[in-house]
């Protein structure tokens, strides 16, 4: 049972669903969920926690990529900057998005993992008795009824004012603040210094944060999340007064609107600011224990603190992760809670107190002191190394410097471990993690084509996927007689037909199986054009990584989704992602085949029919059933079998195939192709034709 279904709750059920657990519950106070909140910056180290769990391509396309840090005095003199995201090094990006959008998301994957009722909503935790092996929680919806929860587990993400952490800490009170007064809200506006900056501007007493969070429609404009904190005792305010919309918006002005953040229009993007809201800056005093008997706490109910440094979701994030791997890898539940609190507890009431002190922002009030003025060159008030230390010792505070997020182990769980208690641990499926080695095979097969001087097929970007583990199996499989010329050929066929389609306007593409496929980057698609691509969780987010130094190359817009097409979830993510059932498209089925039995592979062109509409194409390739009987390929298929690849599907005719299933098809074998019976394709050469490669490439449409 998990109390709160903000962030850190919903995380911490995504992640336990990741871990193998199948019984959780999120309860809600609310009658309804309605995400809101505005802008939350979340580090690289919990944005990896969010790709490990395939989130991030659909996260990224509600956000933005933040680039850099900067901070300012009043007047806009620079005092210090710093990359951030993968512009610094790190591996994973660092996203800027709106709560509401990050709930949204998050709530859409505790639905999609854990069934349509695992969000409980109108129940308010009014009461809690904790024993040791279970919970009694009674829980009130909005009419005054109650009922009591039975759990093994029961989990506060419930926020800063937990009721979970008030049934053991009843005489803590409210939480306290620091006397200053938060002003937010969000606008839209014209892109500032990159386009994608975090920019803080401050005094000794006041502070203000810019930073964009989405894209807007128009070019060269974005969302604008903007924070202003001053102290209370300078907000006007009579005794008994409550202030409105305008009046915070004229405090604002009137403390701020003199200030020169750097490419911003502030007066302006005040008043295009439709709710201005307000907040007093408050947070938790570090507590000595998170957890009693099956009961712990997580996110800000465990270490709410001071908003800065970006640290708020992301540090629940990476709770929920480690709370799930610990009590998917000990031998009880208890034991898991002693050693998740044993690794968060310290660094939280660390970074809780580093917080208290403004975190890295504290450069700004030292420039103020040292130079309350201004200053024409920073290097008068700091040593560029005093600075970046300031920086440095922050980042290894929370744990997300760059070392330590790029090579520490994963908190995925991928095998079983002994004792591991009740819960139904994912055990990788050695399938389908064979099948995302071989993948980026198809990879190094394709670069190793573009670097021939009489080169068949162009990919500039198959290289960059190209990885050690991949060019070993390659080498391996071409040592037992594995051949190149499938890849190579319905590449190049796949390439013409696409490029052909977007010619004559159709805009919409989906790529199942995606694997290593660089179409979205390679081909000169239009910019309206949405590619969507679907394969196994964490298939898609390793090309992402891989490919992230080419990422500014991406033209069209590209959306990933990670799953596994033998299931029956796929079309509804895809729609839920944008795709439109009503307009023609593009789809692509390649190198998938071989790992299908002949009903899922049915199964899934029934699928692909349903949510087509005339005019659309396939695309699809499959070994012909003589792959399987050619002696010259067993050793082969006995090398993939061996390595948990077996090929086991082909056909004797797969446009014949495909005909009886609703589509209009042309399919050619390899040796078809390479003796000029397609009138459209180039003619292979030889050398990717083998005899003993009986392949079928086939394009069909609906007409």
């Amino acid at each position: 049972m998990i109390v709160g279904s903000g962030v850190a709750g919903l995380a911490t059920a995504i992640s336990l669903h990741a871990a193998g657990f199948r019984q959780v519950r999120v309860f809600e106070s609310e009658p309804r969920l309605r995400p809101h909140g505005l802008g939350l910056n979340i580090l690289p180290n919990a944005v990896r926690e969010l790709a490990e769990l395939g989130l991030l391509d659909e996260l990224q396309q509600r956000a933005v990529r933040s680039q850099e840090l900067a901070m300012y005095n009043t007047r806009g003199d620079l005092i210090w900057r710093e990359d951030r995201g993968t512009v610094a090094g790190y591996r994973w990006p660092q996203i800027s998005i709106s709560r509401a959008e990050l709930v949204a998301v998050l709530a859409d994957e505790v639905r999609r993992r854990l069934g349509e009722h695992a969000i409980v909503t109108d129940a308010r935790l009014v009461g809690l008795r904790s024993e040791p092996g279970m919970n009694y929680a009674t829980v009130m919806g909005r009419d005054g009824s109650t009922r009591v929860v039975e759990a093994e587990l029961l989990i506060g993400a419930d926020g800063i004012h937990s009721a979970v952490r008030a049934a053991f800490y009843p005489a803590e009170g409210p939480p306290p603040t620091n006397g200053m007064t938060m002003f937010r809200g969000t606008a839209s506006g014209p892109d500032f210094l990159t386009g994608s900056t975090m920019a803080v501007l401050g005094d000794d007493r006041r502070r203000l944060v810019l930073y964009p969070i989405a894209r807007d429609a128009s070019p060269g404009r974005s969302v604008i999340n903007w924070v202003a904190a001053l102290p209370a005792t300078e907000v006007d305010l009579l005794p008994g007064q409550q202030m409105d919309v305008a009046d915070r918006r004229a405090t604002v002005l009137r403390q701020f609107g003199s200030w020169s953040p750097p490419g911003v229009d502030l007066p302006r993007l005040l008043e295009d600011t439709a709710d201005v809201q307000q907040y007093s800056m408050i947070d938790r005093d570090p507590i000595p224990r998170w957890s009693f008997n099956n009961v712990t706490l997580v996110g800000d109910a465990a270490h709410a603190m001071y908003p800065a440094g970006s640290n708020g979701a992301t540090q629940a994030i990476v709770d929920a992760r480690v709370l799930s791997w610990q009590l998917a890898t000990q031998a009880d539940a208890g034991s898991a809670l002693r050693a998740y609190e044993d690794e968060r507890r310290p660094q939280m009431t660390e970074l809780q107190n580093a917080n208290r002190s403004m975190g890295p922002e504290k450069v700004i009030t030292l420039a103020h002191l040292r130079a309350p003025h201004g200053f024409d060159d920073v290097r008068e008030v700091f040593s560029e190394e005093e600075l970046a230390a300031i920086s440095r010792n922050y980042a290894r505070t929370g744990k997300f410097d760059q070392d330590w997020v790029n090579s520490r182990p994963s908190l995925t769980v991928t095998q079983r471990h002994r004792g591991t208690p009740k819960a139904d641990i994912v055990v990788a499926d050695d399938e389908s993690q064979a099948v995302k080695e071989t993948g980026f095979i198809t990879a190094v097969i394709r670069a190793m084509e573009h670097d021939r001087a009489d080169a068949y097929l162009v990919d500039r970007y198959a290289a960059l996927l190209s990885t050690p583990t991949s060019r070993k199996m390659t080498h391996e499989a071409l040592a037992v007689g594995g051949t190149i010329g499938s890849v190579i050929v319905r590449a190049r066929f796949g390439d013409i037909v696409l490029g052909e389609a977007a010619a004559a306007g159709i805009t919409q593409v989906v790529c199942l199986a995606a694997g290593s496929d660089t179409r979205a980057w390679r081909l000169d698609l239009p910019a309206r054009t949405r590619f969507f691509e679907i394969d196994l969780p964490g298939q898609l987010e390793a090309k992402e990584r891989l490919l992230e130094p080419v990422r500014d190359r991406l033209v069209c817009r590209r959306v990933s989704l990670g799953e596994d097409l033998r299931r029956e979830t796929w079309p509804q993510r895809l729609v839920a992602a944008g795709y439109q059932p009503d307009e023609p498209t593009v789809w692509i089925i390649e190198g998938l085949l071989p790992y299908f039995q002949i009903e899922d592979f049915t199964r899934l062109i029934g699928t692909v029919r349903k949510m087509s509409t005339l005019g659309s194409v396939l695309l699809v390739d499959a070994p012909h059933a003589d792959f399987y009987t050619d002696p010259v390929n067993e050793t082969f298929l006995t090398f993939m079998k061996s390595r948990g690849s077996a090929f086991q599907l082909g056909f004797d005719d797969l446009g014949d195939f495909l005909r009886h299933q609703g589509w209009t098809a042309e399919a050619y074998t390899l040796r078809q192709l390479h003796a000029g019976e397609c009138p459209w394709l180039p003619a292979p050469p030889g050398r990717l034709c083998p005899p003993h490669d009986h392949h079928w490439v086939a394009r069909a449409h609906l007409s």
